[in-house]
């Protein structure tokens, strides 16, 4: 899975912008000037553009120049096309052609409506939006059940490397990386993360390990299903949305990304999110028993994401407080996570 970022310096020009919209029907076209969002506050790597048009308004996205290639961002449009009846899937918007992107600039670009609504801040969120939520994840993995197979979860399997490889020296080499760089103001929260994962890393190897390695029903997924994803006014669901990571998985690791981010300690509000999706989409014993499992290597390698983006690989991002959030954010997660075991 690409890292969600996007390089400082990357721009778009609004020529680019309109040399695409040129393509498309008079309808979709800006009926006043595009408002450029740059990233919309998220690390996707993505541009955005707001606009109004003769059909609603729109939003123009330009795709990471690094990111999803055509054959990737085809499945994607081909899956969201799919769950278009569910009303709250913004579908792209067809060229003159009838094709969904067009290139431009060395990026890939999409058009498609822009959804009512804001994400629901509180955690958990009430518990209207917490049963819509979880009820609209479930209904959207229906709507792509069709496409279901079997096989061992990518996703954990390649978690499972990721801690493979800390466990034969990446350990070693973070832990030098970030001692060279001892004045950074991220670093002592970094060894902190160094500290903890070292220790607990044999505790949750084994049972990652059995869980890549069990047979689970695969289908295309989110995989980056966020609480900022799901729009809501009151509490009507009207939107999901940023289907940028979309592949085949066990819908387990959907469930563990959003759990995590809305109700995370929270055993109460844990088990009313899983009736409103099983309600729904029941699942099976399997994707019941993965949840755990992305849960705990997602709790692990939060954290060393950031510590390798920032001190062995040297990355930039546009928010120059996101490498110190994202470090912190993951040690707390870890250490709540740790915590919540020994309960």
């Amino acid at each position: 899975m690409r890292s969600a970022i996007r390089p400082i310096g990357e721009t778009m020009t609004l020529d680019d912008l309109h040399s695409v919209l040129d393509h498309y029907p008079a309808i979709a076209r800006p009926t006043a000037e595009p408002e450029a969002l740059g990233n919309a506050g998220g690390n996707s790597g993505v541009s955005l553009w707001q606009y109004p048009s003769g059909q609603g308004p729109l939003v123009a996205r330009a795709w990471p120049a690094d990111g999803t290639d055509v054959a990737h961002l085809s499945q994607i449009h081909e899956w969201v096309f799919m769950a278009e009846s569910l009303g709250f899937v913004p579908v792209p918007v067809r060229d003159r052609m009838g094709r969904t992107f067009r290139e431009q600039g060395g990026r890939l670009w999409d058009v498609s409506p822009w959804m009512p609504g804001s994400a629901a801040s509180e955690r958990p969120p009430d518990r209207g939006r917490l049963f819509a939520g979880f009820a609209a994840l479930a209904s959207f993995h229906q709507a792509l059940s069709a496409q279901s197979r079997f096989g061992s979860s990518p996703g954990l399997g390649h978690r499972l490397s990721e801690i493979r490889a800390l466990m034969s020296g990446g350990f070693d080499i973070l832990q030098e990386a970030v001692a060279n760089a001892s004045t950074d103001a991220a670093s002592d929260d970094a060894l902190r993360w160094l500290n903890v994962a070292r220790r607990i890393t044999p505790r949750y190897f084994n049972q990652i390990k059995q869980a890549a390695a069990a047979t689970c029903r695969l289908q295309p997924c989110l995989r980056d299903v966020r609480s900022d994803h799901l729009l809501f006014e009151g509490t009507r669901l009207t939107g999901l949305i940023d289907f940028g990571a979309m592949r085949v998985d066990v819908v387990s690791g959907d469930l563990a990304r959003l759990l995590a981010e809305w109700v995370e300690g929270d055993r109460w509000a844990r088990a009313e999110a899983l009736n409103a999706y099983s309600a729904i989409r029941p699942l099976d014993g399997s994707e019941g028993e993965l949840i755990d499992a992305f849960d705990a290597s997602a709790a692990l390698l939060g954290a060393g994401h950031w510590v390798r983006w920032h001190f062995l690989e040297k990355r930039r991002f546009e928010d120059p407080n996101a490498v110190g959030r994202g470090i912190e954010r993951g040690l707390v997660r870890l250490l709540s996570h740790i915590a919540a075991e020994l309960r």
